[in-house]
């Protein structure tokens, strides 16, 4: 009996030590953010979500915005950066595409991967696929 116990107690002590280095590891900081402001007299919102992670000192950070196209269709674009690369995640339709960086321009960023590019500035996101161009812009 006094042998179960202790076993117990070691194979506790074991797990615990364990979950402990796990959580040093790896931290994670979540923030969300509206930004309102006022252009002219019309108030403006939009909203981005910032996820910044770092697990055993590699650190990555991304950016989620909301997007909506011209027929009212709404899309999320993710901008992810862990220093090496980075790529864009478009969501929309239940459907995930992920592009590469590519260069910068004057007004944003390139993105492109499979014949599909993307064009980011800052109030919009412009992918085109051969002859299909949709042009979304952020919520707000």
């Amino acid at each position: 009996m006094k042998t179960n116990i202790l076993i117990t107690s070691i194979a506790l002590a074991l797990v615990s030590c364990k979950k402990d280095n796990e959580s040093k590891m790896m931290k994670q900081t979540y923030a969300t953010e509206t930004t309102v402001t006022d252009d002219n007299g019309k108030i403006d919102s939009a909203t981005m979500t910032k996820v910044e992670k770092e697990v055993n000192g590699k650190k990555t950070s991304s950016v989620s915005y909301p997007y909506k196209a011209e027929d009212g269709t709404r899309a999320k674009a993710t901008f992810t950066n862990d220093g090496k690369s980075k790529t864009i995640t478009i969501e929309a339709n239940n459907m995930k595409y992920v592009l590469d960086f590519k260069r910068a321009i004057p007004t944003g960023e390139i993105y492109e991967r499979n014949s599909i590019s993307a064009e980011s500035s800052e109030d919009s996101l412009l992918i085109s696929q051969g002859n299909n161009v949709i042009h979304l812009g952020k919520i707000k």
